[in-house]
């Protein structure tokens, strides 16, 4: 996916079957909410004094996605708002409380995010500056997946109970998590853009992952990467 500016392709809400895999918590995905009089896409970063409230730019895509991702919401739950994610091909994820995930539509360009304390745009698909370990100060936003201790990446099914492999191994992105860490399980995420990111812990001794930095890995290689999956059908369901 290139930097191009941000267009949100909308379609029929339709029931998503595939893969849907976050990490519990609200800076780990995107919301929609109220900022005023107006109807906000926002994302959070996490500091130690709490947290900081990065708001897109209200450009008329943005506002598309926002009507989108609230219709569902109100749909199911009779009022507007709540949490959604982008995953790695650019599709646009919406759950409701009752378990029901639907796919509004697809995402191109970069998603830029205002930062509440510079006032600086923060785009989401730039990682020219990083290398591996680098901080990764942005929105820590994305699907999650999964390390195995044999250095196999997988990510739970739906139910939770069968880990789930790509058809090949991407060997240079497991060697890039096993720099990070050497040994044992973890998780990392994969942002809108392919971008993967874990949390490592601030001191030497501390496993509080609350209090974890996120650094920056590397990219997928889409060509070792799990397939792309459509929503079943381009009816609308609601």
């Amino acid at each position: 996916m290139n930097d191009q500016s941000f267009r949100f392709f909308g379609h029929d809400a339709v029931e998503w079957k595939g893969r849907y895999s976050r990490i519990p918590g609200e800076p780990y995905v995107f919301h929609v909410l109220s900022c005023g009089s107006e109807r906000a896409l926002v994302a959070y970063i996490k500091t130690s004094d709490g947290r900081l409230v990065c708001r897109a730019p209200s450009l008329p895509d943005v506002q598309r996605l926002i009507e989108a991702v609230d219709w569902v919401k109100r749909s199911y739950h009779g009022t507007a708002g709540g949490s959604f994610l982008i995953n790695e091909y650019g599709q646009v994820l919406v759950p409701t409380r009752w378990g029901r995930r639907f796919c509004v539509g697809s995402v191109q360009g970069a998603l830029c995010l205002l930062h509440p304390v510079t006032g600086t745009l923060m785009n989401l698909a730039d990682d020219s500056r990083l290398e591996l370990g680098d901080p990764w100060e942005l929105p820590y936003v994305g699907m999650a997946y999964n390390l195995h201790r044999s250095s196999e990446i997988y990510y739970w099914d739906c139910e939770g109970q069968v880990p789930v492999r790509p058809a090949v191994q991407d060997r240079d992105l497991v060697r890039k998590l096993r720099k990070i860490r050497r040994t044992g399980p973890m998780r990392f995420i994969v942002n809108p853009y392919g971008i993967v990111l874990t949390n490592v812990p601030v001191g030497d001794f501390d496993f509080d992952e609350d209090r974890w930095q996120p650094v920056y890995v590397g990219r997928v290689d889409y060509n070792k990467w799990f397939a792309r999956e459509e929503a079943a059908g381009c009816q609308g369901v609601l």
